[in-house]
Order: C-alpha cells, then structure tokens, then sequence
C-alpha cells in the first residue's frame, strides 16, 4: 500500500484532486442542498491569506501524570556534510517514540536521515520498510514536521542509539514512551469549546459517540470535562495552525492529551467553506505546548439551526483524534492512493468509481473500507439517515493507537 499526504477539507461544494504530499489535515464537507454530506481531508502547507507567523510558540514539558512518557530536547552538532546530527538512545523497554523537529521562521523544514540502531535509515526510499515521502518529517511542512515509530506494525521502537542528520532548525525533540508492550490503550482526551452560540452540553453526546467508537476497537477515551475558553478571539479562528491567534488557542492544550478545540466558526479565507475541522498533521504534536498540539472542528458546520448533529459530529472527533495520532486515510479521493496498513481496505478508481467521476464516495466503497473511521469521506446525508456510519479500526490502525507515545 502507499500512501500520499492530501489536501484533507470537508467543504460545501464539489471536491478537487488532493493536492500530494502535504501535512495539515482538513475536514471538507461537501454538501449541494438536498444531496450528499461528504468528509474530506486535506493538508495545506500555508495559507494565503490570514496567515502570520510565530516565533516562540513551543515549550519542552514532561508529563508529571504518566511516568512512562517524557519529552526532552537533543543536543546537535553541526557535521562536515552541514546537517545538524544528532541521536537518542531508546532502552530495552522502548515502545514508540515521535521524533519532532521545529523551524520558529515556518519556513519548511525536515529531517534528512533517521537511522535506527541496526543501520537502517527509515527515511531513505531505498530500505524496506521505510517512511520515505510518508513522514512529515521525511516530505518536511511549515514550521514543525517529525517521524513517529511505529507509524505501522512493520516499524519498532528498537532498543539502542538512534541517528538523524537534519536541515537546518531551531531545535529537536523527543517524545519517548517506555513500560511493557501494549494489549490495550488509554488515551486522555481534552475537549475545549470556544464562542458563546453552543456550550459544553451541546457537545456531550458527541463525545459519548466518540468515545463509543474507541471502545468498540478495543481503546479507552479519558475525556476530561470540556473547557471553555471565552475570549471572543477564539470564536472564529483560521484553520493555519501557524496564524497568530489560532497559534495562542492551540498553545493552551494540555501536554498529556489529545487536545480538541470546538471551536464556534473559521475565520478570514477559511469561513464560508463548511469546512468541518482539520488536525495539525499526521501525527501531529505530543507532550509539547505549541501551535499542533490539537486539532479544530468546527460547530457551525455541524449544525442545523441550533441543533448539533452528535453523530456526525462525535465521527468527525474520532477520525480528527486518528489523525493526530498518525491514522492515515485509508483511501484518497481518487481511488488511487492508499495508507501504509497492509490490512486496511483499499477502495480503487480502477474497479469500484461506478459513476466515473473521478471521486470515491463511501457509496462506492461499501465492503471496500468507507465504513472505516479514516476514510477519507463520510456518508452522504441518505445513507447516514438510513444508519450507515463509520465506525471500525482495522487490528493495524489500533496497533498504532495502542503503541502511541502519548497513550498509557
């Protein structure tokens, strides 16, 4: 299977080609009056427009509450071929680490190499397996790119010393769990819900759908209780991670959790567009406080009136929840591209485009993954009211959950 970082929106109107090999992912929803609702994901490197940078929006954190989970900074030198080299050691009770590089210009930025303790470097498209142009860190994004071990069964947190060499950057990280090999997972949530229209009510039957999906593929949710956050800059906020005030909201998620900022509408460029929410990347940042440590979704999107859609909200939570944990799409728009799971469903242009439109919908791909929490789509709004819903995770996408560094 390969797989190819797209554009991720959820938006009114007809879908595009993803744009490849990008990291931020975005939730579309399109919808054409009386037809279908459909989720898409996309990634954008920047925007054009609403978009300012920030220069000092990270801080290195260990999380106090889980001593199997510590982030620390890693020393680099500068090497005679100018990358910056540096290394780690994961013990013999390694389980899974997310190595994080930063660049405060947001410029991009990426690792070159990363070398684990038998030589074998995953980002070079010449080693098997290898996450060559399928890491943000090996493809490289704005500001802030990083390789997670195991993205995939077919990776392991080795034991021993770990190399990279790295473009140049302001500073490397590690995230590093330790403790016994994974049968289940906990995994701490923290929901937080900006503006005045809706209130942490509104959305408490979303997070019990959320949780329910988890529950079923064999991984608890902590939700912690939903905390609002009043200030009126927060409302309405650009789905770039590195826009100033969207920067400031995100910045204030907790280090031990997977952050979700309900927030009450976009802004600027981003309003206007239905877009349902969007993630920080694939994965997207653990145990640091900075500008991808969370993901945003978007309330007025899922509403009619003043009334939620909890289904379809708590689905879009938990497929938001997947890509910050490094869950790929299962399949793309185009039928063509594909995760890197080998036992993910793949739903091919080729066979299954019965329509030939170019676009897969989840009706095209019913026993060909569309009932899969990562497919790119959702149902459209028929077959949702007829029950249809996605709502499974294969035994890989939980292996990836299960070993996340930020799971206990």
């Amino acid at each position: 299977m390969s797989v190819k970082l797209t554009n991720r929106c959820y938006k009114l109107g007809s879908p595009k080609t993803p744009i490849r090999k990008q990291v931020r992912h975005i939730l579309i929803i399109f919808s054409l009056f009386l037809f279908s609702l459909t989720i898409i994901s996309c990634a954008k490197k920047s925007s054009t427009d609403d978009t300012t940078t920030t220069t000092d929006n990270t801080s290195t954190t260990t999380d106090t509450t889980a001593p199997d989970f510590t982030v620390s900074e890693i020393t680099q030198t500068v090497g005679s071929d100018g990358f910056l080299t540096g290394s780690f050691v994961v013990p013999e009770d390694g389980i899974s680490f997310l190595l994080s590089i930063f660049l405060d210009n947001n410029n991009s930025i990426k690792f070159y190499s990363l070398t684990d303790p038998d030589g074998t470097d995953i980002l070079s498209a010449s080693s098997t397996p290898n996450l060559y142009n399928e890491a943000s860190g090996s493809q490289g994004s704005p500001g802030y790119a990083n390789v997670l071990v195991p993205q995939s069964p077919s990776f392991s947190a080795k034991a021993g010393t770990w190399t990279f060499k790295a473009y140049p950057n302001d500073r490397v990280s590690i995230a590093l769990r330790t403790g016994s090999i994974p049968s289940a997972a906990t995994i701490t949530i923290q929901p937080y819900i900006t503006g005045t229209t809706w209130s942490a009510g509104d959305i408490s039957v979303a997070l019990s759908v959320m949780s329910g999906i988890y529950s079923a593929n064999g991984i608890t949710l902590t939700i912690n209780d939903t905390i609002t956050i009043s200030d009126t800059q927060y409302a309405a906020v650009s789905g770039t991670f590195i826009n100033s005030t969207t920067s400031a909201l995100v910045t204030q998620g907790s280090t031990a959790a997977v952050n979700l900022f309900f927030i009450e509408d976009y802004s600027g460029s981003w309003s206007g567009r239905g877009l349902l929410g969007n993630a920080a990347g694939i994965p997207g940042s653990m145990g640091i406080a900075n500008s991808w440590n969370g993901v945003l979704i978007s309330l007025s999107a899922h509403a009619s009136g003043t009334t939620l859609d909890s289904q379809l909200l708590g689905q879009t939570a938990a497929h938001q929840i997947g890509l910050q944990l490094g869950l790929f799409h299962t399949t793309e728009s185009g039928g063509a591209t594909f995760d890197i799971l080998s036992d993910t469903l793949e739903c091919r242009r080729s066979t299954q485009d019965n329509n030939s439109d170019g676009i897969m919908s989840a009706e095209e791909c019913e026993e060909y993954g569309g009932e899969n929490v990562m497919f790119w789509t959702a149902w459209n709004t028929s077959s949702r009211s007829a029950g249809k819903k996605q709502e499974t995770l294969s035994s890989h996408q939980q292996h990836v959950l299960k070993y996340s560094p930020i799971a206990k």
